[in-house]
């Protein structure tokens, strides 16, 4: 059941199935969460521009209206969705209108830690339409405690986040607006990422863990970004800065401040954790380093550490500086080589695109990890060749944030 939002005035309506109509002429229906939500036949523009259909009173109804609906997440509370079509008319394009972006609005709070797949579909096929990327059917947005984000297989589109609402654009629209007869939304469980995938964060999965590894449970003094075990690796994208900004790893000279300090409670022989034990310190390693070189510094970027825990992509708070082990999973990755916890970085090419990582944006030069060699200096990583090197804390080196979920 449909009830479409023109001016206030809700006189047009769909469905398939006899429906008591309620006073204020919505109708609730529940459905389950493998059930999707039908929008039919209410997108279309008027006269040329694309087909146009009549409903019972005998308007048009275009793109830029709204229909409302609940699914199962929501409970009572109808989502609003608002499709809006763009003209191509460029190199590739055939010059017509397609269907360029969708806003689902009024997203209660019940709805945290679902993916939400919308999909469009042709007057009589059931088999759904291309989206983006040519052949992409499948418009997933995930719903992390109100933070929305692409979701699996959404590369190729963005996502808009706001309170209680999202807005997805399609990078290449592929769907023309005249062959669009319905839309479908559903509400399921977050679907597990593979490395490749965009992130909650806006970054990129580059480490799974089916197993899952610690990223805080054995380490409850200094917090958790989970409280517990984790399953992914996530990275930040290459624009979380302006650029690959090089950072001291600590505040200070080669002759005074924290640049030739031990950080208290962090593991000085990066050796012992350059394995699967040091897959998800880096969270501990990082805000050990923070609280020693000084909140004001992390909040003006002018060390690794703090740059990292500073950086809030996908309004996520937890983002940090690598361990040598999870720096050299992202070398790994980076590269297009398998991941492996007991093998040094080697092969492959810088920004290849068998894992995904080639719009990750790496430069073939020494990144920073978390992990101290002693005193005055801390591991980096090469991700031109992957070898790992010891380097002076004052000295400068490039940062990418990881996280762990």
């Amino acid at each position: 059941m449909i009830s479409v939002l023109e001016g206030g005035v809700n006189d047009d309506f769909y469905h398939d199935d006899p429906v008591a109509e309620k006073s204020n002429g919505k109708f609730h229906n529940k459905f389950l969460t493998s059930l999707a939500v039908v929008i039919a036949a209410v997108f279309f523009f008027q006269s040329t521009l694309a087909s146009n259909i009549t409903l019972s009173s005998g308007r048009g109804i275009e793109f830029g209206q709204s229909v409302s609906q609940t699914v199962a997440c929501s409970g009572s509370t109808d989502l609003t969705l608002t499709p809006r079509s763009s003209f191509g008319n460029g190199s590739g394009a055939s010059g017509a209108h397609y269907l360029n972006s969708i806003t689902v609005s009024n997203i209660p709070n019940s709805c945290y830690g679902v993916d939400f797949t919308i999909q469009a579909f042709g007057n009589s096929s059931s088999t759904p339409l291309a989206l983006f990327n040519s052949n992409s059917t499948n418009a997933v947005v995930y719903d992390n405690n109100g933070a929305f984000s692409p979701g699996v297989g959404s590369s190729g589109m963005a996502v808009t986040s706001g309170t209680g609402t999202f807005t997805v654009t399609f990078n290449t629209p592929v769907a023309q607006s005249s062959t669009v007869f319905k839309l479908t939304i559903q509400s399921g469980l977050n679907t597990p990422f593979k490395v490749g995938d965009r992130g909650p964060g806006g970054g990129f999965i580059y480490y799974v863990s089916d197993a899952g590894f610690n990223c805080g449970a054995t380490f409850t003094n200094t917090g958790s970004p989970t409280g517990g075990k984790c399953k992914y690796l996530e990275v930040a994208p290459s624009d979380w800065q302006a650029s690959e900004y090089t950072h001291p790893w600590a505040t200070g000279t080669n002759t005074s401040g924290n640049a030739i300090q031990n950080i208290s409670s962090l593991a000085d022989d990066a050796s012992e954790y350059n394995n699967a034990l040091g897959v998800g310190l880096g969270y501990k390693n990082s805000i050990a380093i923070v609280s020693q070189n000084g909140l004001y510094n992390m909040m003006t970027n002018d060390y690794a550490a703090g740059a990292a825990r500073a950086y809030a992509g996908g309004s996520q708070n937890d983002w940090y500086l690598p361990t040598t082990a999870e720096l050299n999973l992202l070398c790994q990755w980076a590269r297009g080589v398998a991941p492996s916890v007991t093998t040094v970085c080697a092969g492959g090419s810088l920004n290849s695109s068998t894992y995904g990582a080639s719009s990750a944006g790496f430069i073939g030069i020494y990144y920073w990890s978390s992990s101290e060699i002693q005193n005055n200096m801390a591991w980096t990583q090469n991700l031109s060749g992957g070898g790992q090197t010891g380097v002076e804390k004052y000295a400068g080196s490039s940062v990418r944030p990881v996280r762990a979920f």
